[in-house]
Parts: structure tokens; sequence; C-alpha cells
């Protein structure tokens, strides 16, 4: 039987047009903390979502975020001389918009935009889900920049979710954010608010959707996570116990704690739970109890080192890192004498050191007794040089040992190496194999240790691959 004939040829047939949303470039510029980093990478996730992606370089961007903290005056600085340097490429591209985001942008507010008024948006840490709104009224009218500054002000549950675009084998969640503690030299309660922190079972909820994408190492941020979910009548222990328990995790890191909240029931965590990594950052500011008063700290340097002799005899190979501010107003050089006995006694891997900086708005800065900038870089070297050989000597004791490692991947400054990190947060390096990937867990023999690294060789044991998701 013949097939009729419906009259219609493909020519005849209307065109669909299918209105397929643009992709625009951006380009996020990070300075400062782990929680900005965390905090760019919500901010990546979430321009992700409408349809923003990340580019390599500001010329090829339609938008430019300069993500930065106020802690440190440095990372300031760099913030303004980066916003100056966009504002001749801004010029050449009218349609493109620049962002201040972070605490800078917190602290600051409007004198971003009285300052650099080519600035179009400036977005505080708590405003960071606003930024698909910020931009359609920008697309809409860019001669009214756009400012939001303002802390959420509901309950001491945040209620969040960690967001990231493509995570690799090691991430942050943010666990909690803001400080109760004003520490006289600090701007975080004013930059990033009081705390609050998220339930548990949210966390773990985020942990194992990471770990089902291949993240083996979660880091838990907080600025001060001794003190997570008090409010709620949770802990960082017990957080700690149940992502134990999620089998495919392999390590738990966790920063920034403040010593005077360092409870017992956390230290016993490093007998308990072998994926909790032999490392500790444990600021200590300053050696001298005078110091530590006026910095408004509330421990004494004896109830310090109580709390780290307990951390090495919870876990012996453990490392520690601590923060260290010299410099600080009214501190004699018999106050930094007992810093430095400090370091000598707790023998920190790496300590990150500082010359007080006066940050607006905190109390210390209008104190008059204020030590030179000379004296300030005098003692930061003597600090720094004693602990670079605090670190040199802690890393040659592991030369000889046998050690496990999570690749991180290809040494950036030489190809033919790839770099991985040990359970105590040292980086290691060691030759190129064929069928290295990131996040595979191998075993080591460290041959040498210098001041920020190992060298190690491949071990005959088998490696711990990563599983391959890409299917």
């Amino acid at each position: 039987m013949p097939t009729a004939s419906i009259g219609l040829s493909v020519e005849s047939l209307p065109k669909l047009v299918y209105h397929l949303p643009l992709m625009k470039g951006v380009y996020i510029q990070t300075y400062g903390c782990q929680m900005n980093v965390s905090d760019s990478d919500r901010m990546e996730a979430i321009l992700d979502s409408i349809h923003y992606e990340t580019v390599k370089t500001p010329q090829d961007a339609d938008l430019v975020l300069v993500n930065t903290c106020s802690i440190r005056e440095k990372a300031e600085n760099k913030m303004s001389s980066f916003a100056h340097e966009l504002k001749s490429l801004k010029s050449q591209k009218p349609g493109m918009l620049l962002g201040v985001t972070g605490c800078v942008a917190q602290q600051e507010k409007e004198q971003i935009l009285k300052e650099l008024p080519f600035v179009d948006l400036v977005l505080g840490p708590d405003n960071i889900d606003e930024l698909p709104w910020a931009l359609e009224k920008l697309n809409e009218d860019k001669s009214t920049p756009i400012l939001r500054t303002e802390f959420d002000q509901e309950s001491r549950v945040w209620e969040s979710k960690t967001l990231i675009k493509n995570p690799g084998p090691s991430e942050f969640i943010s666990v909690m954010k803001g400080c109760d503690h004003y520490c006289s030299y600090c701007i975080v309660p004013w930059t990033r608010g009081r705390e609050r922190s998220r339930t548990i079972d949210s966390i773990i909820e985020d942990t194992r959707r990471l770990v089902n994408k291949g993240v083996r190492e979660i880091t838990f941020l907080g600025q001060n996570i001794n003190t997570f979910g008090k409010r709620n009548n949770e802990s960082l222990h017990e957080l700690f116990y149940r992502a134990h328990e999620i089998d495919e995790l392999r390590r738990i890191r966790f920063t920034t704690s403040h010593p005077g909240d360092l409870q017992d029931e956390l230290i016993q965590c490093y007998v308990d739970l072998p994926k909790l990594c032999s490392y500790f950052h444990l600021p200590v500011q300053s050696g001298s109890d005078k110091i530590l008063r006026a910095m408004r700290r509330f421990y004494t340097v004896e109830q310090y080192m109580e709390k780290v002799e307990k951390l090495k005899k919870a876990r012996p190979d453990i490392a520690l890192s601590s923060d260290i501010i010299v410099g600080f107003p009214g501190e004699t050089d018999e106050d930094f004498r007992k810093t430095l006995e400090v370091v000598k006694a707790s023998r920190y891997d790496n300590l990150y050191s500082f010359a007080y900086s006066p940050r607006p708005g905190t109390s210390a800065s209008t104190r008059n007794n204020q030590i030179s900038e000379l004296e300030k870089k005098s003692r930061l070297m003597e600090l720094q040089n004693l602990a670079r050989q605090i670190s040199k000597e802690s890393h040659q004791q592991w030369e000889g040992q046998k050690i496990e490692i999570m690749l991180e991947g290809p040494s950036k400054k030489n190809p033919q190496f790839w770099t991985g990190r040990s359970s105590q947060n040292i980086p290691v390096h060691l030759a190129a194999k064929a069928g290295m990937k990131p996040g595979d867990f191998v075993l080591v023999n460290v041959v040498e240790g210098t001041l920020t690294h190992l060298m190690a060789t491949l071990t005959n044991a088998a490696s711990h691959k990563q599983p391959d998701l890409s299917n």
C-alpha cells in the first residue's frame, strides 16, 4: 500500500531556535585565610549556577571579585593594589564588573566606594548568597554600585551548605563562623560577626556528599572552632567521632583553635580516632602573661604549655603550629624573650609570625605604648630565625622513616616530582611515576628533611588508589 504524503519538506519546517544562556567569565582573586578560600569556592559554585565560568586571567573576565581579609594589613594593601591595577582594564572593557568581597568589604563598607569609585559591588561574608541578585541589578543599571554588608541576625544556628564546583581530594567545610572572643588586636568579631555553628547532621551530610565525589580529606573550618556547637548542645569532638565513621573519608583536619577553649574531650580524639591527622594549630600569640592579658587572650603560658604536653602525650608524633605577634603595644624585650622560650619548648613544626599592625576599630590600635617599626622588624627576624632552625631540625628527624602521604599533584617548581602531604601537614616531594593521581595514598621512605619539606622515595608497598569517578 502506498504511503500518504503530508506535503512537507524539511526546508518548509519552521526553524527551532534554542536560546541557551551565554557563559560569562569570572576571575576571583583570594587573599587571606582558609575561610576566605572556602568563601571563594562558594562564590565560584554560586556563579556557576548562573552561567559564569572561571577564567585564568582578569583580562578574560566579565566579572572580577577580590576576596580578602582584614586581619593583616598586608592582605588589605594587596587588595587595594590589585583593584587599582584593574582600573585601566575596566576602562578598556566597559561591561566588566569589579567587586570587593570578604572581611575588608565588611569592615570598610562605603569607604571602599569612596576610595575606589570604579568598584561596582561591595559584598560582606554574610551576603555571599546575594551574588545572583546583585549581578542582576548591576546588569540592569551599572551606574549605581551595590553595597551589601548586613550580618544575618537570626539564631545562633547557621544554616548553610558547602558548595564546591569541582572538588579535589582535599577540601574545606566551614562548620561555624564568627567569634565571641574580643581579642584586643583582632577585627574578626566586627567582620565575621558573633559565633554561629551549623548542626552536626548538616555537616555530616555535606561530608558524605563530598566523599561520594572523591574527596578523601576534609578540613573543618571555624574562626574559633573549639567552641563549635556550644549553643546547639553539640561539640567539636562529637563531630569528629561522627565523621570518623564515614568509610571512604581517610583524613580529618581542622582549624583554628583558641587555647582557652581547648577541652580534654577534644584531646582524647587523638587517642581514639586514627583518621584525625597528627597536626594541631594552636595559636599562642605571646609567651608573656602580661602581654596575653593585654591581648585579652584569657589563658596563661603555664595553661598553654599544659595543653601542649597533653597533646603530645595523646599523639606522640603530633606536629604543632602556632601564630605569634611580635611588637604588641607595651611588649618589652623581656616579654619577647619569654615568647622565644615558648617557641623552644613547644618545638613548632611551622610558625606563622607577624609584626603587630594596628587594625582600625580594635582597642589595641589606640594605645599609646606602640612599639617602633624598627624594633618590631628586629624581633620578628630573630623569632623567624629560631623558628626556621626548629622546623629544619624537626623535619630532619623524619629521615629514614616510612610514612603515608596523600598525593596532591605535580610539583609547581619541578614537574619531574610530585607533591604529597603527611599526616603532620608536611609537604613531601618524590619522583613522578606513571599512574600517580591526586588523592592516592602511598607509603614513602623519607630520605631528607629540609626547612620546608621532606624528600622521599616510594616504597614497594602497594598504593591506596583514589577511585576513578570520571564515569
